[in-house]
């Protein structure tokens, strides 16, 4: 296996990362995603991989391959990703320069914050008589002793993070609100003549970006800077210690480090009791909609997960808004398919496990892809989606 080679990206100034909604009439705003998709990533790295010999760039260009044989394993062709993959996306914040930084999530959705103090969602029974949407034996029910709005723009700490995959509920300092990560910073434009090179009337429009290390105020701020932790498998010794990104819209410039890290391992588990979580930690594309890969319906009504030396049953499920993943393939010039997908955050409850949990955990390692994946799925899978996280069902 490939080892893992982690960054801490810092942006140096605004990053506008676009959304998949309409947008270029007169008028309209243009919203932006946080956090970003892997692919942004996984692109901002493989360009400056062929950048720094303008020969591989030409030979990439022109023939689909890079001559230089190292670098041709690590990126493979348009239709054949090499070894290079995103295995780890998240926020992040170093408290000191220099220093290792801390991954930050977004809250899984069966937490919420409740006032101070954070509260789950846990399965339970639908009750007799009770109509319900949905084909799944038990709803992900809020506990709480009294009703109250969840908090928002909340995220999670690595330690939090730690917490939660070991079933135990985080403790309320392990909330990152997100004002101390970025601040929103809204950009007005104006649409302009391609001929003449002059402003068109009445075509003002705003786009929407986002500036890290907010607070200048050490006294109030939790961060010295903030950004984002990416894991890349394949890259080895080819990547610079440190060097300089294009990110985002526009091609904003973002600084880049090597950093020791090591991602959360998942707990011991099934143990007497057979049963776990799955936690996306990117957005999901699946052949079936919301369901992970090797689940499917049984004639008995219920939905199994079934792999490669392991079983178990889908009793509960939890899931945010859709997501829409397209993209811009800068090789063959034109937009990437729209898709939807299970957004990063999404939690399921398995049940009934058997066979070699060494097995599941292996799979889950690796994305949660079929075990033949077709040429698009493994471009998708190169560019980091479908990477889950196992925890505990306590």
């Amino acid at each position: 296996m490939n080892p893992t080679t982690y960054y801490y990206v810092r942006p140096t100034d605004s990053l506008f990362v676009r959304g998949n909604q309409a947008f270029g009439d007169s008028g309209e705003h243009g919203t932006s995603l946080m956090p970003p998709p892997p692919s942004l990533f996984a692109g901002a790295f493989r360009s400056a991989l062929l950048g720094r010999d303008a020969a591989q760039l030409d030979s990439f260009l022109s023939q689909g391959r890079c001559n230089d044989a190292t670098l041709a394993i690590c990126l493979g062709t348009p239709d054949t990703p090499g070894n290079f993959s995103i295995t780890w996306l998240s926020l992040a914040g170093e408290t000191a320069a220099g220093a290792t930084p801390e991954p930050i999530s977004a809250l899984p959705a069966d937490l919420l914050m409740l006032g101070k103090a954070f509260a789950r969602l846990e399965p339970r029974a639908v009750a007799s008589g009770v109509q319900s949407a949905g084909d799944l034996p038990m709803r992900a029910t809020l506990v709480s002793a009294k009703q109250e709005k969840p908090t928002g723009g909340v995220y999670l700490s690595g330690k939090g993070l730690s917490q939660h995959l070991s079933g135990q509920r985080p403790e309320s300092a392990h909330g990152i609100e997100s004002k101390h990560l970025y601040l929103r910073d809204p950009r007005l434009g104006i649409g302009l003549n391609a001929d003449a090179r002059t402003a068109e009337e009445g075509q003002i429009y705003t786009t929407e970006g986002f500036a890290f290390s907010p607070s200048n105020d050490q006294t109030t701020a939790k961060f010295a800077s903030t950004g984002f932790l990416v894991g890349m498998q394949g890259v080895a010794n080819l990547m610079p210690a440190e060097g300089v990104l294009r990110l985002g819209g526009d091609g904003r410039s973002a600084h880049y480090r090597r950093v020791n890290f090591s991602a959360p391992v998942a707990p011991n588990l099934p143990g007497k009791v057979k049963r776990f979580r799955l936690l996306l930690q990117t957005p999901a594309l699946f052949a079936q909609g919301w369901l992970p890969e090797g689940v499917t319906l049984q004639g008995d009504g219920s939905h199994r997960l079934q792999g490669d030396g392991f079983g178990a049953r889908l009793a509960c499920a939890a899931l945010g808004r859709r997501d829409t993943v397209s993209g811009w393939d800068l090789y063959q010039w034109k937009p990437k398919p729209a898709q939807a997908a299970a957004p990063a955050g999404s939690v399921y409850w398995f049940d009934e496990f058997t066979g070699d949990f060494g097995k599941l955990a292996a799979w889950v390692n690796q994305g949660l892809w079929p075990q033949n994946p077709d040429m698009l799925q493994q471009a998708r899978r190169a560019e980091g989606y479908n990477r889950a996280l196992l925890a505990a069902w306590n």
